[in-house]
């Protein structure tokens, strides 16, 4: 446990030192940066994409339970998966996980639980792969990122949820009456009745793209969109955006996803605009995630 914090502090403290010594060398250049009306209309569409991605991310959840053989009529999934996303910013990054699955086992088993709380990164992790190879022709890296979408045959999911289960266990133990054993023993019941999650993964990848076109719309706040293809703007994107959901570092991937597309991006763009750009999209999705959290607060205020 305490190799994993150092770990994560000190992936968090490189990130920040790169992005604080690219600031610092770009510190005049990032203070001329002028926002006028144009900008702000940028900003808000970037604003208006990343709120229903947010969304579509929920519907691609409640798909995948239903993929996995789980019917709920008692809880409204897409609620629970906007109320609880907005915990992924506390430290720790495991919150919305063990908020779900206390919510979750009051319907399901808690091997059903559990499952459906950890094919739901991966489901995200294979849409963000579809993108990649997107920067160019290269047959390899079609085949190599799009072979990913193979994780969820019925041999190699049955697979992968024994392995995580094993690996997560801890986030699950540490919070709630089940032991390790109870876990690896649930993992032999999983069903081998499985249909491949074509709609979950049909709406992930709207996900990754709607969440894309928001940071597009930050990037051409700045002026800068049009000095690069889309097809390398969008596989830069995604690779940045798996980078910051799997590295253990600070909470939402914060300094990750900006250090990594600083580093692949900074040779194509100007450095200021684009450090503005990605200031402009962290701020833009934490509103929208704060925003996406008050819907239903706001539904039953109003009674909607």
């Amino acid at each position: 446990m305490i190799s994993k914090i150092n770990l994560k502090l000190l992936i968090t403290l490189i990130c920040f030192a790169f992005l604080g010594n690219s600031i610092y060398g770009n510190f005049d250049s990032l203070s001329n940066q002028t926002i006028t009306s144009e900008e702000i209309l940028w900003i808000f569409w970037g604003t208006i994409f990343s709120f229903f991605s947010i969304i579509i991310n929920a519907y691609a959840w409640k798909l995948l339970i239903n993929n996995i053989g789980c019917s709920i009529n008692n809880l409204n999934i897409i609620q629970l998966f906007l109320a609880t996303n907005i915990y992924k910013y506390l430290p720790g990054g495991i919150w919305h996980f063990v908020s779900r699955y206390k919510k979750l086992r009051l319907e399901l088993s808690n091997e059903k639980s559990i499952e459906s709380i950890l094919l739901e990164p991966i489901l995200m992790l294979v849409a963000g792969f579809v993108f990649i190879p997107f920067r160019g022709l290269n047959l390899p890296i079609y085949i190599l990122c799009w072979s990913s979408t193979l994780l969820f045959l019925p041999t190699f999911r049955q697979s992968l949820i024994k392995k995580l289960k094993t690996i997560k266990a801890n986030i699950f133990t540490n919070y709630d009456n089940i032991k390790d054993r109870d876990l690896a023993k649930n993992s032999q019941n999983i069903s081998t009745s499985l249909f491949y999650p074509y709609k979950p993964l049909f709406v992930e990848i709207i996900f990754i793209f709607f969440r894309f076109i928001g940071f597009l719309c930050c990037v051409h706040a700045f002026s800068i969109g049009s000095l690069i293809s889309y097809g390398e703007l969008i596989s830069s994107f995604s690779f940045a955006w798996i980078i910051g959901l799997i590295v253990p570092a600070a909470p939402g991937g914060l300094g990750v996803f900006e250090s990594v597309i600083l580093f692949s991006l900074s040779s194509h763009l100007p450095e200021a605009p684009l450090l503005a750009s990605l200031f402009c999209y962290r701020l833009v999705s934490t509103v929208s995630d704060i925003l996406a959290a008050l819907i239903y607060p706001v539904k039953k205020i109003f009674k909607v």
